[in-house]
């Protein structure tokens, strides 16, 4: 997944605070005005792209249609990697003793955050 943008990060932390806090996740009015958009349009444009990026899932056929993806059967992690990223991912999870979600989670650090400082 590719990083995302301070819009779509805003709205992606306000629906986890919200499911957490609630167990129902945010209308798209209080999305809006949590992220001082006034058109829902703008707010639905922003949800495809999070859902397509496999940050949220919609729940079709229901008022509150936004939910969290379920964690990778075993490998904590939330999204699906390339075959040959998981197996690099779980062998270097393995071999330093970590768990996967960690080993991914130190990848994506590496690559986001000490990349771009170079």
């Amino acid at each position: 997944m590719m990083g995302l943008t301070a819009v779509q990060s805003r709205c992606l932390v306000f629906v986890r605070d919200r499911i957490a806090e609630r167990g129902v996740s945010p209308s798209y009015r209080e999305i809006a005005d949590h992220l001082g958009i006034k058109s829902k349009g703008q707010v639905s444009k922003i949800v495809d792209e999070l859902a397509t990026r496999g940050a949220l899932v919609r729940i079709r056929n229901k008022a509150r249609t936004l939910a969290l993806p379920e964690p990778v059967a075993g490998s904590g992690l939330l999204v699906k990697p390339h075959p040959e990223v998981r197996r690099a991912i779980e062998a270097y999870a393995r071999q330093h003793h970590i768990s996967v979600r960690t080993a991914a989670e130190e990848a994506l650090h590496v690559y986001f955050v000490d990349a771009a400082a170079q």
